[in-house]
């Protein structure tokens, strides 16, 4: 009875999922909406909003959007981190996307110099948009007072940038100049001035939207809009699919963990010195992995360390394990090791830099720029390292719980301790035996029907391999490997020595 209604059943199914997609197709001919980014930037613009950045525009680049709007709430920020987000912009825009910034409600300083950068700037009906003098910051948070001559010299480069911007997207140099360089001319529109000498530019939306009756161009923004629809409908995107990127609260801890990389690095390395220097795998060794793990991790978040670095440091990583328990001494891939650990480690500080080129004025950023920032971290975490060695080594053992693994008193042969057997050792001399374990070289060998410690001369020797006792010094029973035919031979001399 059910297999009677089971073929109408999916017959019907069938019929409304083809109406349903004949419906959700597009028609023949048609395009499909635009596809538009939206980028927030809230807040002040710092290390942690760069990594942000980095992140978003990486997002961009690989869903290639239509365009990009930036939404500016913002009092400003670091010139550094300013500069390498946009190159940023200048790097979408290259390949062919546009980015317009819409100022909802303050793109002040840093934030100012952002929206030049772009396309096209809109404004809320309340926003302000200027006050980009560059200023030097002491390292406690306050101005910084500088001479004349260095004064000049930075405010040079910020000028050259922001004039670079406009001619690339067609703002007013006069304007972007009047915001970052208080020594500038009047600024007039219209015969009337609106910025004069000795003053920093700031512009209302109503006074940036005004449109010049000389030019028939607007002051600075193209457009006020309340809401991100109004900026999309004046970019002809009004149908647009909208996809907001959302900052994630790990890249705001990435700020700290890069902050603290030397430190974290250093501790690591110390961590395994320690278990180096212990029997067996323990607490050292897994503290020496999460250490690493984080230090990479927030490198990893931050946009500066890609699957290369990571890549890198694994490989190292893998062949200092290989030459610390399984080859003996030190050699080729000890230092192949450490040398793909320091590689990978300075380009996990160095970030990918956008392919654009120099704005007319600037000198262009090279990735041999951030060489002093590379030196300076690894001389931190080599001091770091070498201060723990020097402080293990000097105080460890005067510690309780070094001493808990540690025998302190001494074994007498006065309280029945015996270190060894010399004359039971030396009659091993010149007899066979076979290699319990691998020898390499230290290892375990049976010899006259009981197992003892043995140490070849140099030679790994495979696990049941002959071997012959060739010295005995001290402690230490040394073997060579031999084959079958010596073997024989050694046991017929023996056989006939005991018959004489």
């Amino acid at each position: 009875m059910i297999r009677a209604y089971l073929l109408p059943a999916m017959l019907l199914l069938l019929g409304v999922n083809l109406s349903y997609a004949e419906t959700a197709a597009p028609a023949p001919g048609s395009n499909p909406p635009p596809r538009v980014f939206v980028l927030p930037v809230t807040g002040p613009i710092d290390k942690s909003m760069l990594y942000v950045f980095r992140r978003a525009f990486q997002e961009a680049a690989s869903i290639k959007p239509n365009a990009v709007i930036m939404e500016l709430n913002t009092p400003g920020g670091a010139l550094t981190e300013t500069r390498e987000i946009i190159d940023w912009i200048r790097s979408l825009q290259r390949q062919g996307c546009p980015v317009y910034a819409y100022v909802n409600p303050d793109a002040l300083s840093a934030g100012a110099m952002i929206s030049l950068a772009t396309k096209g700037i809109f404004m809320s009906g309340g926003a302000i948009i200027g006050s980009a003098m560059p200023i030097a910051v002491s390292p406690t948070g306050g101005v910084q007072e500088l001479s004349d001559a260095l004064n000049e010299k930075m405010l040079s480069a910020v000028r050259a940038m922001v004039v670079g911007l406009c001619q690339e997207n067609g703002h007013r140099e006069e304007i972007a100049v009047a915001m970052v360089d208080i020594n500038h001319p009047d600024v007039v529109i219209d015969g009337e001035i609106i910025c004069p000498k000795g003053q920093i530019l700031n512009l209302t939306a109503h006074d940036a939207t005004r449109v010049s009756q000389d030019d028939g161009r607007p002051i600075l923004a193209r457009g006020m809009a309340d809401e991100l629809a109004g900026v999309l409908a004046m970019i002809g995107m009004s149908d647009a699919q909208v996809q907001r990127f959302s900052p994630m609260r790990v890249e705001r801890l990435a700020r700290w963990i890069t902050a603290i990389g030397p430190l974290l690095f250093g501790l690591a390395v110390l961590a395994f010195v320690i278990e180096y220097h212990t029997p067996g795998f323990g607490f050292f060794g897994f503290a020496g992995i999460v250490l690493m793990a984080v230090h990479l991790f927030g490198h990893y978040v931050a946009g500066l360390a890609g699957m290369e670095e990571l890549a890198l440091i694994l490989l190292g990583l893998i062949l200092l394990a290989v030459e610390i328990f399984f080859i003996p001494g030190f050699g080729v891939t000890g230092v192949t090791g450490i040398a793909l650990l320091i590689i990978g480690g300075g380009l996990a500080i160095i970030p990918h830099i956008p392919d654009v080129p120099p704005l007319s004025g600037l000198d262009p950023v090279t990735w041999d720029s951030f060489l002093p920032g590379v030196f300076r971290q690894f001389l931190i975490s080599l001091v770091i390292i070498a201060g723990g060695i020097f402080i293990l080594h000097k105080y460890l053992p005067r510690t309780r719980l070094y001493r808990s693994f540690v025998l302190a008193n001494d074994m007498s042969a006065s309280e029945g301790f015996v270190s060894v057997d010399v004359e039971a050792q030396q009659a091993l001399l010149g007899q066979d035996g076979v290699a319990y374990t691998l020898l390499r070289p230290a290892g375990t060998a049976v010899i006259d029907g009981r197992r003892v410690d043995v140490i070849s001369n140099g030679d790994f020797i495979a696990k049941g391999s002959r071997v012959r006792v060739i010295a005995c010094q001290g402690t230490a029973v040394v073997v060579q490997k031999i084959d079958e035919a010596d073997a024989d031979q050694g046991t017929a001399g023996a056989e006939k020595s005991g018959d004489a």
